[in-house]
């Protein structure tokens, strides 16, 4: 579904512990299993339509993000999946949700946005500021109310009462390949071809994330990092 030439695609919430299984699913077998995801899918999910629906999302993002995941099983071949710590597993599936579905990310750039100057946000300010990019329709609304318990649930906000919200703790991460993704996903769903590693703290997408350690980092499985004639240099795609 669009609107405003925007694709939106989603609506319905997808579980975390269920696209968590599904990746470890694919990684050790190279495989994505309708039927075992389905099969996850309903010990979350109420209702078999419901959970047919929420396994077609899953399989879209196993699939769109196939080239992706097969980077991260090379990296893996030593250590299993399920060894990652659990932040570097919500932020993996934060950045394969929103390449699948970027009305993810648009949503958290315009909440990024918001809490610079304020603590709380209400539903009110959400549904504005992501219609104002894709129209304002049900279609947006059901979307909306689907992807807000899936980012609490990822570490990105938090639910402070009925229809209010802060932002979560930054999330610390340590996989490599987890944080080159982060950067990756930005440039990607920005638009830009580049990004100066300067500018990361100042990004609303990175608000989420700490990017403390950033400068120091060696890119180089997802990201290419180049000299430039200020700062700590820039860094370009490496896979499309």
């Amino acid at each position: 579904m669009s609107s405003k030439g925007k694709y939106i695609g989603l609506n319905q919430r997808i579980p975390f512990a269920v696209l968590d299984s599904a990746i470890q699913y694919f990684l050790e077998n190279n495989i994505i299993d309708r039927d075992y995801i389905f099969q996850r899918m309903q010990e979350y999910t109420a209702g078999t339509n419901r959970a047919k629906k929420a396994t077609i999302y899953v399989v879209q993002i196993l699939s769109r993000q196939k080239t992706l995941l097969e980077h991260l099983r090379r990296l893996l071949s030593n250590i299993s999946y399920s060894s990652l710590r659990i932040e570097d597993r919500k932020a993996l599936c934060l950045c394969l949700i929103s390449l699948t579905y970027p009305i993810t990310y648009d949503l958290l750039i315009a909440l990024s946005q918001g809490f610079k100057v304020q603590n709380l946000i209400n539903k009110k300010f959400i549904s504005e500021k992501v219609m104002s990019i894709y129209g304002s329709n049900r279609t947006v609304d059901i979307a909306i109310d689907a992807l807000l318990p899936m980012i609490i649930e990822l570490n990105t906000i938090k639910r402070e009462k009925v229809s209010i919200y802060s932002i979560a703790s930054k999330m610390i991460i340590s996989n490599k390949f987890v944080s080159e993704l982060i950067v990756y996903t930005d440039i990607r769903l920005s638009g830009s071809k580049s990004l100066l590693i300067d500018e990361l703290k100042y990004k609303p997408w990175y608000a989420y994330f700490d990017s403390s350690n950033y400068s120091q980092s060696n890119f180089s499985i997802l990201l290419s990092k180049k000299e430039s004639a200020i700062g700590k240099g820039y860094l370009t795609l490496k896979v499309n």
